[in-house]
């Protein structure tokens, strides 16, 4: 992962894709939340440094940090807030997706912390990113504060929802290679899909096609995981928060229970009227609870035996 820090990151692929990555970042950068391009790790950071643990925003599959910047722009008036896009998706250099798999991506947090030689971080992921923090936070204690999961991967819900059947059956339903593919997707991680111009989606669309094959490769080198059970998680000692969307309909809440199960000191909060990007949806909720593990983990060891 070090030899990343002397390739080139990722572009967009087309011009609106370009316009848009630049009005994000410079939205980002009017809350405090400044993007880098060094080391290999592109990035939103910002926020004081030195008081108490930085906070680790981890993206899902199919998007980028741009998607967890919602919730750091909450954060990071009191908080070092980092939000890196992963190997494989958003800027991050290119690497052959065959090679991305589970454990691949706990040697990227391995390597953005030591990169960025940052203290241990309270991990906050979602989906994908969810199922990378809680992995992290299992097989290596040490070097986790704290951990928020938000509709994390890793378990297999109980329950099937359309994605899980679909996956069952060899089909990924989160594949998107057309505008009515990304709309598909975009609608089945809302309550109500916040709203979007048509030539955005347009965009948005565009650009996720060009990385169809890659991101369905990877997806694939995933199922394990997405069909995974309690045992990878049993080892998390830290400060824990999960959180769910009541109307998730790509993991089905009723994978609450198994977390649970696996993390039985972990604090629970079902969100009401939120889908499964719960963090864009209901940012202010989800910002609060990370706020109380911040408080928790200010109080206490960063671990427990």
């Amino acid at each position: 992962m070090n030899a990343d820090a002397n390739r080139p990151h990722h572009q967009p692929a087309t011009l609106g894709g370009r316009i848009l990555r630049r009005v994000a970042t410079g939205a980002a950068g009017l809350t405090g939340l400044r993007h880098h391009s060094d080391l290999g790790w592109p990035r939103f950071e910002g926020g004081p440094i030195g008081q108490g643990p930085p906070i680790l925003l981890v993206h899902g599959f199919g998007v980028d940090g741009l998607t967890m910047l919602q919730l750091a722009r909450r954060l990071v008036r009191r908080h070092h807030v980092i939000v890196p896009d992963l190997p494989g998706f958003g800027l991050h250099p290119d690497h052959d997706p065959t090679s991305i798999d589970f454990e691949f991506f706990l040697s990227a947090i391995d390597d953005l912390i030591a990169t960025l030689a940052i203290d241990p971080p309270v991990l906050v992921g979602s989906s994908m990113g969810g199922a990378i923090a809680g992995g992290y936070a299992a097989s290596r204690p040490s070097a986790v504060a704290g951990l928020v999961v938000i509709g994390p991967a890793g378990i297999e819900p109980p329950i099937d929802t359309e994605v899980f059947a679909a996956a069952k059956r060899d089909e990924h339903l989160l594949r998107v290679d057309s505008t009515e593919s990304f709309e598909r997707v975009y609608a089945l991680n809302f309550t109500k899909p916040p709203w979007m111009p048509r030539f955005m989606k347009r965009v948005v669309a565009a650009e996720a096609m060009h990385r169809a094959e890659d991101h369905e490769i990877i997806l694939r080198n995933l199922e394990d995981l997405m069909l995974g059970n309690a045992d990878r998680f049993r080892d998390v000692a830290c400060p824990t928060e999960i959180i769910w969307g009541a109307d998730d309909r790509i993991i089905h809440p009723s994978a609450v229970e198994c977390w649970q199960d696996a993390i039985p000191a972990a604090n629970c909060t079902i969100i009401e009227n939120a889908g499964h990007s719960t963090m864009v949806e209901k940012p202010d909720e989800v910002a609060e609870i990370v706020e109380r593990l911040m408080q928790r983990v200010g109080d206490g060891p960063k671990t427990r035996t």
